[in-house]
């Protein structure tokens, strides 16, 4: 004898199987929470691992930036106050567009350069840093009554006192700079051409020194009649410049200074018979 099943109980009997199914998925599957209080400590841990890998690059990279100037540079007092750092800088290589410092001779065009420190004055180097400065005891030292010390150039600052003078020696600038007869232009003509030559050669030196190896791309002109021309407008990774300008603008000597500023040779001193 079969037993008939009205639509009613079909109907419960699908309900029982759904909810018996349900309650194994749930079981299955345990709803995972998290305490407010190990979230919180989840984002402290982020924030922190975060923060010290930030710190981690930063060193990393004042390192490198140390280990550079160790790797090219000799030592300088400068260094004892002034970070070495590095940033990327856009060349101002236009051909026809002229900057202050490319203008012909003017009171205007010598204040940018006099601005740049071109014709800074010695700074003091401290015995404890001199013979890691590169000085020698025979090298001219301050009397012991002012302070003591090596008066001593900073490279760069010459550099620059060099590439201004081979400006106020161009034949569109001379001129002008032999009538007012001021810094090199005081001297009569055989010292002011061994002046010139001198920087010349410095500058060639240190542009081989530290070469370039970079290169310079080229860019369409003229479109009525496209011709190539190079783009001197590149990026370039500087030294922070500024910052050894304020350095050697502070530590100058004094403008004047006494007769007996520096000390006299003693007799163990080398005195050379002619200009080196």
């Amino acid at each position: 004898m079969s037993l008939s099943r009205s639509p009613e109980d079909h109907d419960i009997e699908e309900k029982l199987l759904a909810d018996d199914e349900s309650q194994w998925l749930h079981q299955s599957k345990p709803r995972q929470t998290f305490p407010s209080w190990a979230k919180a400590l989840l984002f402290l841990a982020t924030a922190a691992i975060s923060l010290l890998a930030g710190l981690a690059i930063g060193v990393h990279k004042q390192d490198l930036d140390g280990a550079c100037i160790d790797r090219v540079a000799k030592h300088s007092p400068l260094l004892s106050d002034v970070q070495i750092k590095y940033h990327d800088q856009q060349y101002n290589g236009s051909f026809l567009h002229e900057t202050i410092y490319r203008q012909d001779a003017s009171p205007e065009v010598d204040e940018a350069w006099n601005a740049l420190g071109a014709n800074y004055r010695a700074v003091t180097v401290p015995p404890e840093e001199a013979q890691r400065s590169g000085l020698t005891a025979d090298h001219v030292q301050i009397n012991e009554k002012y302070g003591g010390g090596y008066p001593a150039n900073v490279e760069g600052m010459h550099h620059l006192h060099c590439l201004n003078l081979l400006r106020q020696a161009l034949y569109y600038n001379h001129d002008y700079y032999q009538d007012l007869g001021e810094g090199a232009f005081k001297n009569d003509d055989y010292i002011l051409r061994r002046h010139v030559s001198h920087c010349l050669d410095i500058l060639r030196q240190q542009l081989m020194c530290t070469v370039d190896f970079a290169v310079f791309g080229q860019v369409w002109v003229h479109p009525d009649h496209p011709e190539p021309f190079v783009d001197f407008n590149t990026e370039h990774r500087c030294r922070n410049f500024e910052d050894v300008r304020q350095w050697a603008e502070k530590n100058q000597l004094p403008e004047k200074t006494p007769a007996d500023f520096l000390q006299h040779p003693r007799s163990v001193d080398v005195v050379h018979a002619e200009i080196p």
